[in-house]
C-alpha cells in the first residue's frame, strides 16, 4: 500500500504504528459521535395545552328563570255536580184486563180461499213425504272390472274426468255405448276398446275420444296391489 508521497506503508515499525493510531482515532471519534447523538437527540412529544378554570357563584342581582310548565302544581279537580233528583212517578194500580171474547166462527162459504190454501198445504206435504222413485239418469257410469278394487273415491274421480270430456254428437237419442280400458299404475290409459257399440258411428267415436282425452288419470291407490285395473264406462246421451 502506497501513500501519496510514494512511500509504501509497513516498511518501518514507526509508520505502521502511526497508521494504526490514526485509524483508531477515527473509529473512536465516529463511535463517540454516534453515541452522543443517540443520547442527546430525543423524540418530540406533542403535549396539548391545558387551561386552569376557576368556578364562581352566580351573582346576587341576576333574576331567576321562570318556572317551567312541568314544575307547575296540578290544578285541583273540579267538583262534580250531582244530578237533580227526579221524583218518582206513582205507578197506576194494575187492573185486571178483561178476558178476550172468543171470535165467532165464520161460515166456510164466507172464506173459500182458506179451503184452497189448506188443499195446497196437503199437496205439498204429500209431495215432500213421497220418496223419489225415479232418479235422473246419469250420462256416464263407471264400474271396475274386479271386486278387489274397493276404492270408491278413485272411481268417482275417473267418472268426473270422463264426464268433463264427454261430448256426444247432437241428434243422438236413445243410444248407449260401453268402452272398456285399463289404467296402469301411473294413471295412463291402455287397451281402450269399444265393448258395446251404439250403432251410431259418430256416437261411438265420441265415446272413445272421451276416454282417450281423459288420460292420464291419477295414479292408482297405494293400497291396491296390482299394477293395472280394468274399468268399463257406459256413455249415454245427455238430458
Amino acid at each position: 500500500m502506497k501513500l501519496l508521497t510514494g512511500k509504501r506503508l509497513g516498511q518501518s515499525r514507526g509508520e505502521l504504528a502511526a497508521a494504526v493510531l490514526f485509524s483508531l482515532i477515527i473509529h473512536v471519534t465516529t463511535v463517540s459521535g454516534a453515541l452522543f447523538l443517540s443520547f442527546n437527540v430525543r423524540q418530540r412529544v406533542f403535549i396539548p395545552p391545558f387551561y386552569r378554570v376557576k368556578l364562581v357563584d352566580l351573582p346576587q342581582n341576576v333574576p331567576l328563570l321562570p318556572p317551567t310548565a312541568a314544575t307547575e302544581p296540578p290544578a285541583p279537580p273540579a267538583p262534580q255536580k250531582t244530578p237533580p233528583k227526579v221524583a218518582a212517578r206513582p205507578r197506576p194500580s194494575a187492573k185486571a184486563a178483561p178476558a178476550p171474547r172468543p171470535a165467532a166462527a165464520a161460515p166456510k162459504a164466507a172464506m173459500p180461499e182458506l179451503d184452497g190454501k189448506k188443499e195446497k198445504e196437503h199437496v205439498a206435504e204429500d209431495t215432500a213425504a213421497r220418496p223419489e222413485t225415479e232418479k235422473k239418469q246419469e250420462a256416464v257410469a263407471v264400474t271396475s272390472g274386479s271386486s278387489e278394487f274397493r276404492f270408491p273415491p278413485y272411481v268417482a274421480i275417473v267418472r268426473d274426468k270422463v264426464e268433463r270430456n264427454w261430448n256426444p254428437p247432437p241428434g243422438a237419442k236413445g243410444v248407449k255405448a260401453k268402452v272398456q280400458f285399463r289404467i296402469v299404475r301411473s294413471g295412463r290409459v291402455a287397451d281402450a276398446k269399444l265393448l258395446e257399440p251404439s250403432g251410431n258411428f259418430y256416437f261411438d267415436q265420441a265415446a272413445m275420444r272421451a276416454i282417450l282425452s281423459s288420460s292420464p288419470f291419477p295414479p292408482l291407490p297405494e293400497g291396491f296391489f296390482r299394477d293395472a285395473e280394468t274399468f268399463a264406462v257406459d256413455l249415454m246421451e245427455r238430458e
